[in-house]
């Protein structure tokens, strides 16, 4: 059974799993955790790129927003010792581009960085993965070089859902809240600021 993409509404999520309602019946995706604050609101349309993984005990659906990231998932999973999880926490903890530069620059602290992965781990997707990525050309790493840190912007639109979430508020209150204090703060967004102004809105 294969699925390239799954489109319906979104009828629940948190930040590592979603679920589409298709005509009524729920499609259950794990998803990586940076996703968190790009997913509309509960109830609205939505279309994943997916991956169907498939395990003695287990099938299981993978969802992405783009192609390209469901591209790289699949050659992560590739590399010896990499399985779906830890495939998924690399694409949640690493934008592509973060991840291509990290491999193709040998850079093991960036990669280290992400739960889970080790120097020994680091050490062999960059051996792994120096050609397969290059060959995607999602990059044009000769005149186009991202910074090696998260995204600011992304991570605290992510720390800031999950503290609302703690607080008890659902998904949809915390997303609405949050992209109206985003509305009410400068470009430089700083996660206590960010939580103070969305908890004004729920």
């Amino acid at each position: 059974m294969m699925f390239a993409y799954i489109k319906g509404v979104l009828a629940f999520f948190n930040p590592s799993q979603a679920i589409v309602d298709v005509h009524g019946v729920g499609y259950l995706l794990f998803i990586p955790c940076r996703l968190l604050g790009q997913l509309p609101q509960i109830g609205e349309p939505v279309q994943f790129y997916t991956t169907y993984v498939v395990r003695e005990f287990s099938h299981t659906l993978y969802g992405f927003l783009s192609y390209q990231e469901r591209d790289i998932f699949e050659i992560l999973m590739n590399v010896t010792g990499i399985g779906p999880k830890m495939a998924l926490s690399l694409i949640g903890h690493l934008s592509m581009s973060e991840l291509q530069i990290a491999v193709m620059r040998q850079d093991l602290s960036t990669l280290c960085r992400v739960p889970g992965v080790g120097k020994k781990t680091a050490e062999r997707l960059i051996v792994e993965l120096k050609d397969k990525l290059a060959a995607i050309g999602h990059l044009d790493t000769s005149d186009h070089i991202e910074p090696l840190t998260q995204d600011p912007k992304s991570k605290s639109v992510q720390d800031a859902m999950l503290a609302l979430i703690n607080l008890g508020y659902n998904q949809t209150t915390a997303q609405k809240a949050i992209k109206q204090g985003m509305k009410e703060l400068p470009e430089e967004i700083d996660l206590a600021q960010l939580i103070t102004v969305a908890l004004k809105h729920v």
